[in-house]
This record gives C-alpha cells, sequence and structure tokens, in this order.
C-alpha cells in the first residue's frame, strides 16, 4: 500500500508498506482522512516528542484518521465492509491497573498510531480492533471524521474540570485543541469564556463559534482584561492549550481562588518554571490531560448534534503526495492555517 514516510528529519517522501490483515476481532479501513497534529510536526521537525523518539526510519506518523471499512477479520460482530468508522487511534493492553480500573488513556503498554514504534495512518489501509472503529454517522464528513481525535480531548478536557452551566472559563490557545475544548465547554453550559490566541485567523475562528471575549496575547494585557471581566475574580475554570511558557504561568494568575486549572498543551520544553505559592495560596485544583479515554462515541454525538462545528476546524486538504506540503503549511502557521487534513 502507499504511505506517507518520514526517512528523515524534515523529510517525507510517498513510498511502501506492506498491506495490513485484520486479525481475529479487527476490521480493515481503507483511509480516507487524517487530520495533521501538531503532534506529528514534532516528529517531523525534530524526530521526537520528549522521550518518544523515532528510533527507525521510514516511520509512518499520523493518528486523526477516518475511513471505510473494506473487509473484516474473523469474530468481528457489528462492522461490514461499507461502514464509515472513525479510528481511536490508542489501542490499550486492557490487563494493567489503569486499564482495568477504566483510565486505559493512562495504559503504559499502549499502541498509539503515529507513535514510536507504532506506525501511523498516513496510509492507505489500517487494521483496527472493530472496539476502536466507531461507525461514522451519515451527518459527518470523513474530514469531520478525522476531527473526532481531537474533539475527543477537548470533550474530555471538559469532563475533568467538571464543567457546569454558567461556569466562567478562560482557553489559552486557540489551535485545534483550544477549540474543540471551546465547543465542549460551550456545550456543557460554560459562559463567559474568554479566548487568548496570537494568531488572527484562529482568534476570528473563536469569536465564530461563540467565544464571549477574544484576546491576541500580543497586544492585549490577558491576565488583565480577565481580571477586569470577571470584577477581580478570575474564571472558575483555566484550560491552557498553547503549549507555551508564557500560557502556563498565566494560569494561576486568572483562575479565581479555588478554581480548576486543566493543561493540555505540551512544552517543547520540558521545565517550565510555575509561581507554585500562588498555587497553593489560592488553593487550586490542576488536572493535567492525557490524551482522552471513553470519549469517542459522546464526541461522535456532540458532533452529529451540530453543538461542535468540527468543519470550521479543516482549512486545507492536501494529497498523501503532498504530505510534506501540509507539515510546511503548520510549521509556518501560513494562509490562515488551523488543521490541515491528508485525503487518499
Amino acid at each position: 500500500m502507499k504511505a506517507g514516510l518520514l526517512t528523515a528529519i524534515r523529510e517525507v517522501a510517498l513510498g511502501e508498506m506492506p498491506d495490513p490483515k485484520p486479525g481475529p476481532g479487527d476490521v480493515l479501513v481503507a483511509v480516507r482522512s487524517v487530520g495533521v497534529c501538531g503532534s506529528d510536526l514534532h516528529y517531523y521537525l525534530r524526530g521526537c516528542i520528549g522521550s518518544q523518539v523515532v528510533e527507525e526510519f521510514p516511520f509512518v506518523l499520523g493518528h486523526e484518521a477516518a475511513g471505510e471499512v473494506v473487509a473484516v477479520g474473523p469474530d468481528v460482530r457489528k462492522l461490514r465492509p461499507g461502514d464509515r468508522v472513525a479510528v481511536e487511534p490508542g489501542i490499550p493492553c486492557g490487563e494493567c491497573e489503569p486499564c482495568v480500573t477504566g483510565r486505559y488513556n493512562l495504559c503504559r503498554a499502549v499502541r498509539f498510531l503515529g507513535t514510536p514504534p507504532v506506525h501511523g495512518a498516513y496510509c492507505e489501509y489500517l487494521a483496527v480492533p472493530e472496539r476502536y472503529a466507531h461507525p461514522l454517522p451519515p451527518e459527518l464528513s470523513y474530514d469531520e471524521g478525522a476531527m473526532i481525535e481531537p474533539l475527543a480531548i477537548g470533550l474530555f478536557a471538559s469532563d475533568l474540570a467538571a464543567i457546569q452551566p454558567g461556569y466562567s472559563v478562560a482557553i489559552l490557545g486557540a489551535g485545534s485543541i483550544g477549540l474543540v475544548t471551546l465547543m465542549s465547554a460551550l456545550a456543557a453550559g460554560a459562559g463567559p469564556v474568554f479566548v487568548s490566541e496570537p494568531l488572527d485567523a484562529r482568534r476570528e475562528a473563536a469569536k465564530r463559534l461563540g467565544a464571549t471575549q477574544v484576546l491576541n496575547p500580543r497586544t492585549d494585557p490577558v491576565v488583565d482584561a480577565i481580571l477586569d471581566a470577571t470584577d477581580g475574580r478570575g474564571v472558575d475554570v483555566v484550560f491552557e492549550a498553547a503549549g507555551s511558557v508564557e500560557a502556563h504561568q498565566q494560569m494561576v494568575e486568572v483562575v479565581r481562588p479555588a478554581g480548576t486549572i486543566v493543561p493540555i498543551g505540551s512544552c517543547a520544553e520540558e521545565l517550565v518554571p510555575l509561581p507554585l505559592a500562588s498555587f497553593r495560596r489560592k488553593g487550586v485544583e490542576v488536572r493535567f490531560v492525557r490524551r482522552f479515554c471513553h470519549t469517542y462515541p459522546r464526541a461522535i454525538g456532540l458532533a452529529q448534534s451540530g453543538k461542535a462545528n468540527l468543519s470550521a476546524l479543516v482549512t486545507h486538504r492536501f494529497p498523501l503526495e503532498d504530505l510534506a506540503g501540509a507539515f510546511r503549511l503548520l510549521e509556518d502557521y501560513s494562509d490562515g492555517v488551523i488543521k490541515p487534513v491528508v485525503t487518499l
């Protein structure tokens, strides 16, 4: 099968990989759309994300996938050829303590698409356990099906924050993850919602999607603006979705005493200086996001209902043959990009 191969740092090429074969309980999915994630870009630019290193080239990236079932293995019970599915990319072991206690997103033996050494979804076919190939309703396109993966993260973050109707929220960063967190928070009844984002197109998207106030951290005093808008109280919940040192340091400044902070973004720096005394004095609760857990079906339902506008994320489409172009676009933040999608 054809595959987009990472052949070296900053080098990708169209090549071939062996065709996968569905085993017992597996379905074979013909991939139609794959979102280009910031984590893919990290591997493209550096060959690693922290301790996760591409040890052997060529390597196939990509984990935000949707496609059509074209064959099924023995013991598949529900899915049939022709069914459209969104692929949940993490396959946990099912036996460790996190798995058996319901937190399979923390499984240390998880096989996650596009995370070394597991090849990813920039290819023509994937063999996936039926349990992790979620039926895609006819109202959603394959591109929107690929966006279920980021929406699952935003929904999981919103769950961790335990948002109640009327909660005030700040979202620092309005890339695709910040925007799906905005959708999830609004669906849970949050408001007002403040969004900070330096890129014009992403601020505009946040406003269109329902943000109460959007701020430019390059020109606006973000902390002062949020505190002024909340009469000095701060917001009930802060989501960090920028992956920047500055945004991590702003979290505690804009949250109210006894509020909740949910860091989602990954900093390029392994160590980030934080004012821990302020965290202690405010008595805040901090809940970190590790991917997602039990949110895929709900994310699909949220998108099907129209409460999550996934088409708003997809700004550019590239054929598999031009995977390098998608990476370059995302690296440069050019042409108003929010989310490029690779189509097959």
